[in-house]
């Protein structure tokens, strides 16, 4: 709670006493919020800053990583794919009174940089309508531990307040202590309202907006509380509560926060992975980008089986195969190669999620980028009227396969558009 000092200068009694007005001032901004537009809500209560007390959390001299994503569809086609902003809050000198738009933790107009401690978090938090199969960006943002966060912590409403170190500062029994679990418990539902319309965010907001704007203070025993650099609170779209968002102030990013890697891909099935394509690195305030590719030279093939006319395999040792006009075949091999543009490139494209390989992120950095190599299998082409000969047995050929191995790696790219598998080597 902010300043708990300043409350131990207060009997027990009178303590107890702030919390119930607490509760009354949250549900007078829910039904106002309900009654009113945000424009004519936040005249009325934003000057209210400081009557609500605060639950603190201190990330002293710890480092964050923190997730955001943003939908492709939502990306303006005028916006630079190279540049961290395009995937760090919306830039101030963009904003208006409308845009952004009221969430969770900003009014209308306001810039706040959203993230979550996890990548599985962040897919769920994105958008109401995120679908499997939508391409999006996940960027990875680094706050350095001389950040030193002050957040504000939202606590999820189930959960249990007060602990026995703040029972016993207080000199709570367990009867007062129900008296403060109930506020937070209560700003806890508010904050985390999946409900219908704006009013669900205008109480949450202003909230937010009283903990961005207070005031360093100066504490009775010397010490000194520092501004609020943002909010910590679960995510309303996992069931898990240990899960966290984090909204923090542009400042605070601008000052502390280092862009280290934006993925471009697909959001997988369970809406909490994404299957990536594209990766960009963060170098010098400029994000360069790398794609999955696949050389012509780096397909070969590793084997070779045909099938007779009744499709039952046929091994080629210690006979001839002839074509349909009864030319010797004499190098099948080169089949595979006078068609690797159309066999190669058709096999790759139908299974490109698996050719990217299953590389770690956090180990990947530009200078080193890794290979990978996959071995492909039957790849198919129909003959007719082949045959091959064996001591004067004859089989006709209908169908003449590879097996292949193919290797896979990156190559540096203007911007991201999705994997191209296949480039010939001359361009």
């Amino acid at each position: 709670m902010s300043n708990p000092d300043q409350y131990k200068q207060m009997s027990t009694t009178e303590l107890i006493k702030q919390f119930p007005r607490y509760q009354t001032m949250l549900d007078e901004y829910v039904r106002a919020a309900k009654a009113m537009d945000e424009q004519t809500f936040r005249q009325t209560y934003e000057n209210d800053q400081g009557v609500l007390p605060f639950s603190t959390i201190h990330l002293h001299n710890i480092p964050i990583s923190l997730y955001r994503s943003r939908l492709e569809r939502k990306v303006g086609n005028k916006e630079d794919l190279s540049s961290p902003r395009t995937f760090s809050y919306v830039p101030l000198e963009l904003a208006n009174g409308y845009f952004p738009n009221l969430q969770r933790a900003n009014f209308s107009g306001q810039s706040i940089f959203y993230g979550s401690l996890s990548p599985t978090t962040n897919f769920r938090e994105i958008s109401d309508d995120v679908t499997a199969g939508e391409e999006i960006y996940m960027a990875k943002w680094n706050l350095s531990p001389d950040a030193n966060l002050m957040l504000n912590r939202i606590l999820p409403p189930k959960d249990t307040f007060l602990n026995d170190n703040i029972k016993r500062f207080f000199e709570l029994d367990e009867e007062k202590s129900e008296v403060f679990e109930s506020f937070f418990q209560k700003l806890g539902e508010i904050m985390m309202s999946t409900e219908e319309g704006n009013a669900k965010y205008m109480v949450s907001a202003l909230y937010a907006n009283f903990v961005y704007k207070f005031r360093p203070k100066l504490l009775p025993d010397g010490s000194y509380m520092k501004p609020f650099d943002g909010l910590l609170y679960p995510s309303t779209k996992v069931e898990d509560v240990i899960e966290w968002n984090m909204a923090i102030k542009p400042d605070c990013i601008d000052k502390h926060a280092t862009l280290q890697y934006v993925v471009r891909g697909k959001v997988e099935k369970d809406l909490r992975s994404i299957n990536y394509s594209d990766i960009g690195f963060c170098k010098d305030g400029e994000i360069h980008w790398y794609s999955p590719w696949i050389d012509h030279r780096d397909i070969t093939p590793t084997k070779m089986i045909v099938w007779d006319t009744n499709n039952i395999p046929v091994e080629l040792d210690n006979g001839t195969l002839f074509d349909k006009v009864g030319k010797i075949v004499s190098n099948p091999w080169a089949v595979f190669e006078y068609q690797k543009d159309q066999w190669a490139g058709q096999y790759i494209r139908h299974f490109q999620s698996s050719l990217r390989g299953d590389y770690n992120l956090e180990e990947l950095e530009e200078e080193n980028l890794p290979s990978a190599t996959f071995s492909g299998h039957a790849i198919l082409r129909e003959v007719d009227g082949w045959k091959f000969i064996r001591n004067e047995q004859e089989f006709r050929i209908g169908k003449i396969g590879f097996e292949f191995k193919v290797k896979s790696t990156f190559i540096r790219k203007q911007k991201p558009n999705g994997i191209n598998w296949m480039e010939n080597h001359g361009t």
